[in-house]
């Protein structure tokens, strides 16, 4: 699944190309941290967590009028599936996230940017066992905040900048229904990058 992303962002640059000037391509490259997929502490207490993951993303950018400029943004991450409870930690398996967003960013201050976005995402995992015994669950919504850095660097390096996004949705499986979950969980994923603009967009 990961070689399909990156295949998809490689589209997107070529697509871009053509586009008129103004509109330019955004990559990313940083470490995510994700909440629990699940807890249980009913019998016997335990998580089931990704593990770190490197993840990459590749964004359409559009300047729009006061300062703001639209996003269109495929991102991508791979990680472990970890068990955790008393005894300690069992990796399960690997597992992929794919998700599409559309968002605004707008400057706050000199050199620092916001910005907001709605999507979806969806898990791909390795095998369907465990929580994903029954399926994949479908895609979820997903909402987005991040903030983005730009420091006075030269030369090529001065279109990069850190960033730093928090996104959240709601997590659920066939498999877990059947065991008697019937809420949804909220999955918080915090992502630390680096951005390089490339084109004519800021």
């Amino acid at each position: 699944m990961i070689g399909r992303a990156w295949r998809a962002a490689g589209v997107a640059i070529l697509v871009a190309a053509p586009l008129p000037a103004q509109v330019g391509v955004r990559i990313s490259l940083g470490l995510r941290y994700s909440s629990d997929l699940v807890r249980d502490s009913i019998v016997t207490p335990f998580d089931v967590r990704p593990a770190l993951a490197p993840a990459a993303s590749v964004a359409l950018a559009l300047p729009l009028e006061k300062g703001w400029t639209a996003l269109a943004t495929l991102d991508g991450s791979r990680s472990t599936l970890h068990r955790v409870d008393a005894t300690g930690s069992v990796a399960l398996q690997q597992l992929t996230t794919l998700a599409f967003t559309v968002g605004f960013e707008r400057p706050i201050i000199p050199r620092l940017s916001g910005e907001v976005g709605l999507g979806g995402v969806r898990y791909s995992p390795s095998a369907e066992t465990g929580v994903f015994k029954d399926g994949n669950p479908s895609i979820a919504g997903l909402v987005l905040v991040q903030v983005n850095y730009a420091p006075p660097l030269p030369g090529p390096f001065r279109r990069c900048a850190l960033s730093l996004r928090y996104d959240l949705h709601q997590f659920i499986t066939t498999a877990l229904r059947a065991e008697g979950f019937q809420d949804s969980r909220a999955v918080h994923r915090f992502t630390l990058g680096v951005t390089a603009a490339l084109g004519a967009a800021p």
